[in-house]
């Protein structure tokens, strides 16, 4: 729906995008953009779902029967990996009517290196669900501080020389800008090894810190 109306409305005044080298369309470029709000919503079912097992000892459960924390994390990802993977498919669809889409097949190797990036926000989820049980709050950090964080980096925006300070130290301290410029070396056939590494680097770093609060936590089987 945000790439059908939004996009298609700002592609009229927008053309195209010089990209690396690459001149793109700016559906193009902002097809791959929307990928970032794809990954911050499937966080929150992530987030959700360790809350449930929390509140309900059922992740003490879970831990007792010799579950580890990385298997933990990687069944987490599973369903957002497929709530993702649907998303691109409709995202596919529409891009190619709207001529979006660069090249299908680069887009496809970006879909599953997007399901690799979607591990970082998959396991801050559940990081952040080991600190906040409360449903309320949840949902008051995602709609305060990941919502913000999907806009401020450059997934409908182009981050340019000309671009003021502010705006480049955001989208510089933010993960998504890297996410974004290594989805699109990949959308765009440019294959950006250095900006690939960093966003895997990310995910890799988040995963461990995610396996080390859940090795540390004090679980209950009470309901709390």
């Amino acid at each position: 729906m945000l790439y059908g109306l939004l996009v298609s409305a700002l592609g009229l005044s927008i053309q195209t995008v010089n990209y690396q080298g690459i001149v793109v369309s700016y559906a193009q470029y902002a097809l791959i953009g929307i990928f970032s709000f794809f990954m911050t919503t499937q966080m929150s079912q992530a987030m959700y779902r360790s809350s449930v097992d929390k509140q309900f000892g059922l992740l003490a459960i879970k831990f007792m029967n010799g579950v580890q924390p990385w298997h933990y994390l990687t069944g987490m990802n599973f369903f957002p990996s497929i709530g993702f993977i649907f998303q691109c498919s409709v995202l596919l669809v529409l891009g190619l009517i709207t001529g979006g889409i660069y090249q299908i097949v680069y887009f496809l190797l970006a879909v599953l290196f997007g399901i690799i990036l979607l591990e970082f926000w998959s396991s801050l989820g559940i990081l952040l669900s080991t600190k906040i049980s409360d449903y309320q709050k949840r949902d008051l950090v995602m709609t305060l501080i990941f919502t913000p964080i999907s806009y401020a980096a450059p997934t409908l925006y182009v981050l340019s020389d000309n671009s003021s300070i502010l705006i480049k130290l955001i989208a510089a301290i933010n993960p998504l800008t890297y996410q974004l410029n290594a989805l699109r070396s990949i959308a765009f056939g440019i294959f950006d090894l250095k900006t690939i590494l960093i966003s895997v680097v990310l995910s890799l770093v988040m995963v461990l810190l995610a396996q080390s609060i859940l090795k540390r936590m004090k679980l209950t089987l009470a309901e709390r």
